[in-house]
């Protein structure tokens, strides 16, 4: 099974996207966390929440500038309340399941860098 990466939401402040299968994925601020409304510039997108599901024996790894942030194994959550990972906050996130399969679900707070009505708290202005 190949790798495939699916936005579940995607707001001017949020964004949730599932990483699963087999193989390697790259979550590309400029582009996969950009609304067709929206312009970037540098963006940078903090991690808020990590869900994980791998299958028996599998092993998964969260990476941003070639930095591993996080090992995964087994299933889980880390759920960080009123706080969030902005450790390499510029760079693209890589979800590799480097050995066996399984699922990855992130919820990302897009921080800055995409267009002048982002954080107006006026919900998700399309």
């Amino acid at each position: 099974m190949a790798v495939t990466t699916t936005v579940l939401k995607l707001t001017q402040v949020h964004g949730v996207v599932k990483v699963r299968g087999t193989g390697s994925a790259t979550i590309a601020l400029a582009t996969d966390l950009k609304k067709s409304s929206e312009t970037q510039s540098s963006p940078r997108v903090n991690i808020r929440t990590l869900h994980w599901a791998l299958s028996v024996g599998s092993t998964a790894t969260v990476t941003r500038n070639s930095q591993v942030l996080y090992y995964l194994s087994g299933s889980g959550k880390m759920e960080f309340m009123g706080w969030s990972d902005n450790e390499e906050n510029g760079s693209d996130i890589v979800v590799d399941f480097s050995s066996g399969t399984g699922a990855v679900v992130l919820e990302l707070a897009k921080v800055s860098g995409y267009g002048s009505q982002q954080h107006q708290n006026q919900g998700d202005l399309g």
